[in-house]
């Protein structure tokens, strides 16, 4: 007996319901069932072996399997199915009539959940047959309007060609006379030995790598056995599929890498059933049998484990291309060229690194400049160098300006515009008071004093790419992991967690009240530990930009702006805002939304709206405290929102240039640099064009021209009271 039960909870999710009725036109047609989650059960003779999987893309799922029985009963040897998270996948392959199942999951560690199930192939079609075309009419009795999306005709034509029940014999893969294979990967001239046991069966599969193009992890499901051979002591072995057990290691080894490089005194790691006990301040392990504990270093087990997935992956791509088999081979090379990093003394150990003096405290908030009104400030520009390629400036107290390119940073000393250091960056650097972090075009992260140009510490985080977004902390600074989640690195440049989450890097993150509230690609909003990243909350929120008001947390997405609670996830208040919100700015005790062609202004205490400002030419918003609330747009065009005197300025061209706001004093890039008393409206002074302006907190005036960076020094001001 054999049911495919998919979960019907998320028909009772008013969310999810509320979402599919509201899709009309294009969007229903694009509808492809990703953000519907529900558990999906596999039930043989009355046992789920999907039990425990978890909540998985329920509507894919079911549709993926559909595709994998319907290629093999186009005469496919094997096809396979993504139908849980990690991903977990379903591996069917052709026995005659019959199915061999496997099901095994990718998510750490990865295993096999059950293998060798041999089922009657007719009836799994008949069950996936009956789940498919249910899930069918639940998603029509929904939303009809989803009649004509890519997913529903799909299911619909799936289901057509399972009803029919036709299919074709399997084919046979032809018959290989394989030779069991030994595979050694070790150190030269070093005791430890990895040796990998490869069977005839196993080899046969993966020399047919090729011929199962819908099922890759059909050639690595074989059985082997691993041992860890060492001089004077018994070896460790482990049984079952090789694959599998080299993806772990490679992770396990990469974990015991941080921890040694982090300085931690020990940690315990799995070798399939065994357990090994490292003792990091002395590079000894203990294993029970063990008489002793033996000489091994971290680096040494990593490079011998990196080099038996390394011979592995390359025996299986040498009959063929395989995804799974290259993507172990780069994360072995990339262990590798850690570890030849680590032994070359290229990247430091962060014990080193801990001396460090601890960051300079940003200096406090500066008051306005005057009491009264402004009416001129005069600048000199005191210095001008050529800067080809720059892209930012960041002027640093004390008398720094870091001026930013695409391939490196560059100091230059206020006073004189004398280079103090340089080095190689990606874009993106933040600083906290004259401490600066920043990625280099890598894997590296960086903490670097802006004043000497001296390098604190460096941390490699493997298989980090670019873009590398950065936001800093009171105790450290956060990398965005492209395609993975988020990392935590220390003051002390150890890696405090590296968290994955639902769509990869997150698109926003606040730190507020103890939490990092992070809005996930995914669509929802998380709230997670500082301290090991572990999600403490999770719900369905679209954020497009969040704030901090006090102890809480402000996020505003295309058509909500809600208060919530950082500890818990639950909403205090929330409030419907115009479509397409694009900008929001926190200002005497409410909260301005720039959406919908128009500027909204809600209490923060309840969420009650305040007013509302049509300004369909509004960009930006910016906010000074105890100042003003002003709205930017193109071409320099301002306009003030708060306060009795409420002016404006129009627009002179198209440029997008978002303006800023300091001590009050509002810069705008109006072909001429243009700086306005943010009080009243009027124009103070004026500086050559640039391409990018940027504002001390002395309101010095740095400016970005086509190849070349001046700084304007405020010389004087006059002012009535």
């Amino acid at each position: 007996m054999i049911r495919i039960r998919p979960g019907r909870s998320w028909r009772l999710n008013p969310a999810y319901v509320g979402e599919l009725r509201a899709l009309r036109g294009a969007r229903a047609k694009g509808f492809t069932g990703s953000d519907i989650l529900d558990v999906l059960g596999i039930e043989v003779d009355g046992v789920d072996i999907a039990a425990g999987v978890g909540e998985a893309r329920v509507l894919q799922a079911v549709d993926e399997l559909a595709q994998a029985l319907i290629r093999i009963g186009e005469g496919q040897p094997a096809a396979q199915a993504t139908i849980g998270p990690g991903p977990t996948e379903l591996v069917l392959e052709a026995r005659g009539h019959d199915l061999l199942l496997t099901l095994v999951t990718l998510a750490p560690p990865a295993r096999v959940i059950t293998s060798g199930l041999l089922v009657d192939g007719q009836k799994m079609r008949a069950a996936t047959l009956h789940a498919a075309r249910g899930l069918l009419l639940d998603l029509l009795a929904i939303s009809p309007a989803l009649s004509g999306a890519r997913l529903a005709r799909r299911l619909g034509a799936e289901c057509a060609v399972l009803a029919r029940g036709r299919h074709r014999p399997a084919r046979p893969r032809p018959p290989r006379d394989a030779e069991p294979q030994t595979l050694l990967s070790h150190v030269h001239r070093k005791p430890e030995k990895l040796s990998i046991q490869l069977p005839p069966e196993t080899m046969a599969r993966l020399r047919s790598v090729a011929e199962v193009p819908f099922a890759p992890l059909a050639a690595h499901v074989g059985r082997g056995s691993v041992t860890l051979l060492r001089s004077g002591a018994p070896g460790l072995t482990w049984e079952g599929p090789v694959f599998l057990f080299l993806r772990n290691l490679l992770a396990d080894a990469g974990r015991l890498i941080e921890a040694w490089e982090s300085g931690e005194p020990a940690l315990t790691l799995m070798f399939g059933t065994h357990e090994l006990r490292w003792d990091l301040t002395a590079d000894e392990v203990r294993a029970q049998g063990w008489k002793r504990p033996l000489k091994l270093p971290p680096l040494r087990l990593a490079k011998i484990a990196a080099g038996a997935s390394e011979l592995y992956a390359d025996e299986t791509l040498r009959h063929g291309s395989d995804e799974l088999a290259a993507d172990l081979r780069e994360r072995a090379r990339a262990l590798l060229t850690h570890c030849t990093d680590l032994e070359s003394g290229d990247l430091r150990r962060t014990p080193a690194a801990v001396a460090a003096p601890p960051p300079q405290e940003a200096r406090e908030k500066r008051a306005s400049l005057a009491h009264g009104r402004i009416r001129r400030l005069v600048y000199r520009e005191i210095w001008r160098k050529p800067a080809a390629g720059a892209v930012r400036a960041v002027p640093i107290e004390p008398g720094r300006l870091v001026v930013e390119s695409s391939e490196h940073l560059a100091a230059l000393d206020l006073l004189t515009g004398e280079e103090i250091w340089r080095a190689p960056a990606a874009p993106g650097a933040v600083n906290r008071g004259s401490e600066l972090f920043y990625a280099e075009h890598g894997d590296a992260l960086v903490r670097l004093d802006a004043l000497c140009g001296e390098v604190r510490w460096k941390r490699r985080l493997r298989g980090a790419r670019q873009p590398a977004r950065l936001w800093p902390l009171s105790a450290g600074v956060l990398r965005a992991l492209p395609g993975e989640g988020l990392a935590l690195v220390g003051d002390s440049g150890a890696l405090e967690f590296r968290a994955k989450l639902p769509g990869g890097a997150p698109h926003h993150v606040l730190p507020v009240s103890g939490v990092l509230v992070v809005a996930l690609s995914s669509g929802s909003l998380a709230g997670l530990d500082p301290a090991d990243g572990r999600l403490l909350w999770k719900r369905g929120f679209r954020a497009r930009a969040l704030l901090a008001c006090g102890a809480r947390a402000l996020a505003v997405s295309s058509e909500t702006l809600s208060c919530i609670d950082p500890q818990t996830g639950k909403t205090d208040w929330e409030r419907e805002v115009p479509p397409d919100a694009s900008d929001a700015a926190v200002h005497d005790g409410a909260v301005a939304v720039l959406a919908g062609g128009a500027v909204s202004t809600f209490s923060l205490g309840d969420g009650e709206r305040r007013g509302r400002f049509e300004l369909g030419w509004a960009r930006h918003l910016l906010s000074d405290e105890d100042g003003a609330l002003i709205a930017v747009g193109p071409g320099g065009a301002a306009m003030r929102l708060d306060g009795r005197k409420r002016w404006s300025i129009d627009g002179a061209g198209d440029a997008s240039a978002a303006g800023v706001l300091r001590r009050g004093v509002l810069l705008l890039q109006r072909g001429p640099t243009e700086l306005y008393d943010a009080a009243d409206g009027l124009l103070v002074a004026q500086l050559p064009a640039a391409r990018a302006a940027a504002l001390g907190a002395d309101l010095c005036c740095a400016l970005l021209h086509e190849d070349a960076v001046s700084l304007h020094k405020l010389a004087t001001h006059l002012s009535v009271v």
